[in-house]
């Protein structure tokens, strides 16, 4: 795989009450194209920071981010963010009104009849061809969360941000869409960097794994991530693997 993305050096810094809070220190990895990258970390360790400062949504204090050479300095339809948060659709919408919301803005050319068929592509693609006339008020969980991952990828990005999607989810319905995720990846090898603070979900999507500490945020370490897909929790390479990463 081709160096695609370089985040080199990144510190920032939020500013409070009781004065400034480093949030990052010297952040600095690289992403190949079409991979599929986890961070992972405790709570407060500056992943979600980290992941809007790639899409943009926030400056570094220091340092940048760079795709194929060139310095990222605002946000662009190259890089989607798909956040945690079950409100991410527009409620007026229906499900398929949001998705082609997306492909209308992201800057193409396609008459209203191509945008449609994209969306409903997208729309069967992560399960929802019977839901698309519903709002997202009718939706379950797990659906939005769907319908949110289909309008991502009808927008046709470069570069997916995921900020723990399935957090919020039970545990069949994020298993589903792990599986359903990568899935798609390997049909579209898109490029992903999927935030979480979950191990086994990290093992299970991700190629490589940024392993984070926190106070301030800084990468404690970058593991191959070789288990072979698709791959089993209980397969005894995958619990190897678990027990190694926890002890570190």
């Amino acid at each position: 795989m081709k160096k695609y993305l370089s985040i080199e050096n990144v510190c920032m810094s939020y500013e409070g009450n009781k004065g400034g809070k480093k949030v990052l220190e010297d952040i600095s990895f690289s992403v190949f194209k079409g991979e599929f990258l986890a961070l992972l970390g405790p709570s407060g360790c500056g992943k979600t920071s980290l992941l809007k400062i790639i899409a943009s949504f926030l400056k570094t204090e220091r340092g940048a981010v760079y795709k194929e050479g060139k310095r990222l300095t605002g946000p662009g339809p190259d890089r989607i963010m798909v956040f945690q948060e079950f409100t991410q659709l527009f409620p007026w919408k229906t499900v398929l009104d949001n998705v082609i919301f997306a492909i209308r803005t992201g800057g193409n050319n396609k008459d209203s009849s191509e945008k449609k068929e994209i969306a409903q592509y997208y729309l069967e693609k992560v399960e929802l061809s019977d839901v698309l006339d519903y709002y997202p008020a009718q939706l379950s969980g797990g659906m939005k969360q769907r319908a949110a991952l289909a309008r991502a990828l009808a927008a046709d990005p470069e570069i997916l941000l995921m900020d723990e999607p399935f957090g919020s989810l039970d545990s069949q319905t994020r298993r589903k869409l792990q599986d359903l995720l990568i899935n798609i990846w390997q049909e579209d090898q898109k490029t992903i960097l999927f935030v979480t603070h979950d191990l086994e979900e990290a093992l299970i999507l991700a190629d490589r794994i940024i392993l984070m500490d926190k106070n301030p945020g800084r990468v404690k370490r970058i593991m191959e991530n070789n288990l072979k897909r698709p791959r089993h929790r209980r397969n005894v390479e995958f619990v190897q693997h678990y027990e190694t990463i926890s002890s570190l």
